[in-house]
């Protein structure tokens, strides 16, 4: 895969209009660079267009246009259109707004939350999700990389690169995107179909009891083939076992979530944050 040259991201700081401040992380197709467009703090991201990717352009625009469409207090926000950088282009380039805090990685290591702060952080994703699924658009790779926890307390989805509108036809990927251990039973090949906004729901059962059990419920292991099996037959032990203290509705909440049938979860992220807000304190 290449890396995205030093001068294509020169070009996109020309082009755009922004001053570079410094660099963030990034991919081996993606840089991620923190700018100022006169008082205001955006980041830029720039992708590699070449041989060996060439459906990531396409992903970039869908991904932009996708985001630009969504206007939610826990979705990321798109601050320009996505341009072309050279002729035959050599990359592409958006800038999004800028988001302190950190993403859920490292959150999730520290150890079990309590209900709270698991329900705020689910209640703010399933909303961000619910925005999305109301534009007949589904994540589907919402993992913890891919979800900010900003200096405020509240939570954005990000990354919306894998995203498919269920209007139109989707790119041909091998296999569905999605993150080993943060994956729907409909992410893989054996289900009939493609992942839903039922699909996310059980991203976000997982992303919760991780948080309350310290444990993803169908943990990855190294080994694909076992992985995949195991995510077939969707054996979870219950969250109770790990959270005794947890009430009868908040462990069912979670176990809806986590349903191996995606018609026996909540339908989309909308109606998850509706049912976590009425269980609240």
């Amino acid at each position: 895969m290449e890396d995205v040259p030093r001068e294509v991201v020169e070009q996109a700081l020309v082009s755009l209009g922004v001053t570079e401040v410094e660099a963030l992380r990034g991919g081996a197709q993606k840089s991620v660079t923190l700018v100022d467009r006169g008082e205001e703090r955006l980041v830029l991201k720039v992708i590699a267009i070449g041989a060996s990717n060439p459906d990531s352009i396409k992903r970039a625009e869908r991904e932009v246009e996708l985001l630009s469409a969504i206007s939610n207090p826990h979705v990321v926000a798109v601050a320009s259109e996505l341009i072309e950088i050279g002729n035959p282009p050599t990359g592409a380039a958006w800038l999004e707004e800028f988001l302190d805090g950190d993403d859920l990685t490292p959150s999730l290591q520290t150890g079990p939350w309590t209900w709270n702060e698991t329900a705020r952080m689910a209640k703010d994703v399933a909303r961000g999700l619910g925005a999305a699924h109301a534009k007949k658009v589904v994540h589907r790779d919402l993992s913890p990389n891919n979800i900010r926890r900003l200096s405020n307390g509240s939570y954005k989805v990000m990354d919306f690169g894998f995203a498919r509108h269920t209007l139109r036809s989707g790119l041909t990927i091998a296999g569905q995107p999605g993150t080993p251990g943060f994956a729907s039973p409909e992410h893989l090949h054996t289900f009939s179909g493609a992942p839903t906004a039922a699909s996310d729901v059980f991203c976000v059962g997982i992303l919760m009891y991780a948080a309350l059990a310290g444990v993803l419920p169908i943990p990855y292991r190294g080994d694909d083939a076992d992985y995949t099996l195991r995510l077939i037959n969707t054996r979870i032990i219950d969250i109770a076992e790990y959270r005794p203290d947890l009430s009868d509705q908040q462990c069912a909440l979670i176990r809806r979530c986590l349903h191996p049938q995606p018609a026996r979860r909540f339908l989309n992220g909308n109606r998850l944050a509706q049912a976590i807000e009425e269980i609240l304190p």
